[in-house]
């Protein structure tokens, strides 16, 4: 798992959310090599995309994201 430094996917998705995307789904990658990774997706007018990230700070960040939004692993 990545360090505390800078995070652009966090940024992203930060961004994103900004613009009033809306968090629907977390789930955490086992299967890809150098994970585990946090997985989390992302919906605006229709469209839906995914993040993904080993880094520390994201997985603190999805963390906070699941309390605000009532999310939980999937």
């Amino acid at each position: 798992m990545a360090g505390w430094g800078d995070d652009t996917v966090s940024a992203e998705v930060r961004e994103l959310l900004a613009e009033g995307w809306v968090p629907v789904k977390v789930h955490e990658d086992r299967d890809t090599p150098g994970g585990p990774y946090d997985v989390i997706s992302l919906e605006k007018d229709g469209e839906t995309r995914e993040f993904t990230s080993d880094h520390l700070h994201f997985h603190r960040f999805i963390e906070g994201l699941m309390e605000d939004f009532g999310l939980s692993y999937s």
